[in-house]
């Protein structure tokens, strides 16, 4: 039996509507339908009086995302979640409703729609919508900074055990924590190792709305001028992407004055491939072009490279079962 291939032009169009996808997988997110059918099936009258929100135009969107596998429909306008939705769920292990509720916000969503302007210019999307970069916005936004940190907590939530599986961290004693958020993927990793204390440092506002974890201090500052002594691993997980050359390098060197000459840095981001082999990783290197001023993923040359300018050596590359790798370096200095 002969299979034929869609015509480019269906193939096309779908890839097009990926846009109405995301921002409808969004809208269920951040309304919590997922957590309101964690239960079972639901009448889409019954759902929409849960979330408030009009009935027709939920059942619309939630048969269009029935396509998308996100739910099923069933007779009578029931609708119950399948596996895919299932992450959708706020409390379930590797939950994306915090990724999927930030990609449909208007501090998010707008600036991609910007992207024609940056390839002309090669300059953010962000800076330009919002006249101002995403760090300096979020500071002053503190109801899309919560969101930002909620996505970036759900992003890191299903990398940690990834990392957890492929990195020892059992030789270490105390784990710095540069740029680590609220602390989710630090709090995994001291649970999996009972011995080990913790550093998280971050900036005050987003410090402030990390969970108490024991084993672990909490210290705010910025990673610009000066990083936690006392520890023998460092980590920084999705911090470098963030950042143009010129300043991952400053905060490559400010980890590399606060360690010792037997520490570890450990970062933990998506390696690009060299030359055109297959990666998601592109697609996210499009979303730091949109959302940073100068930030890109990069390839493991390339981190090689920005190591050294720090006065660090790149000694291996762990890659997990997820998306991301482990780069681990030490200080020069270390024969």
């Amino acid at each position: 039996m002969v299979v034929e291939e869609p015509a480019p032009a269906v193939t096309m169009r779908a890839l097009l509507s990926g846009a109405f996808v995301s921002q409808a997988i969004s809208v269920i997110a951040r309304l919590g339908v997922a957590d309101v059918l964690a239960e079972g099936p639901l009448q889409v009258a019954e759902i929409a009086r849960r979330v408030g929100t009009h009935g027709s135009a939920l059942y619309r969107v939630l048969r269009a995302l029935g396509d998308a596998g996100v739910v099923a429909e069933l007779a009578d306008r029931h609708f119950a979640l399948t596996p895919l939705g299932e992450v959708l769920r706020g409390d379930v292990p590797g939950s994306l409703r915090g990724w999927a509720t930030m990609v449909g916000m208007p501090f998010h969503r707008h600036p991609w729609t910007d992207l024609y302007e940056t390839v002309q210019t090669g300059e953010s999307a962000f800076d330009r919508v919002h006249g101002t970069e995403i760090f300096d916005y979020l500071a002053k936004h503190p109801e899309d900074e919560a969101v930002f940190a909620d996505a970036m907590n759900s992003i890191s939530t299903g990398e940690t055990v990834s990392i957890i599986t492929a990195y020892d961290f059992s030789r270490f004693s105390t784990i710095v924590d540069v740029g680590g958020g609220r602390g989710g993927m630090l709090a995994a990793i001291l649970s999996a190792n009972p011995h080990l204390q913790g550093v998280l440092f971050d900036m005050p506002t987003v410090v402030a709305g990390a969970e108490s974890v024991d084993r672990c201090k909490v210290v705010s500052g910025d990673f610009f001028d000066s990083v936690p002594e006392g520890g023998d691993a460092y980590l920084l997980s999705n911090v470098v992407h963030d950042w143009d050359d010129e300043h991952a390098v400053e905060i490559l060197s400010a980890c590399r004055a606060a360690m010792t000459d037997t520490a570890r840095l450990l970062l933990v981001e998506i390696l690009l491939p060299d030359g055109a082999a297959p990666s998601r990783g592109k697609l996210v290197d499009v979303e730091m072009l949109v959302m940073t001023t100068g930030g890109r993923q990069r390839t493991e040359a390339e981190f090689r490279a920005l190591l050294d300018r720090a006065g660090l050596r790149l000694t291996r590359v762990v890659p997990s079962s997820g998306m991301v790798s482990l780069v681990e370096a030490v200080p020069h200095a270390l024969s």
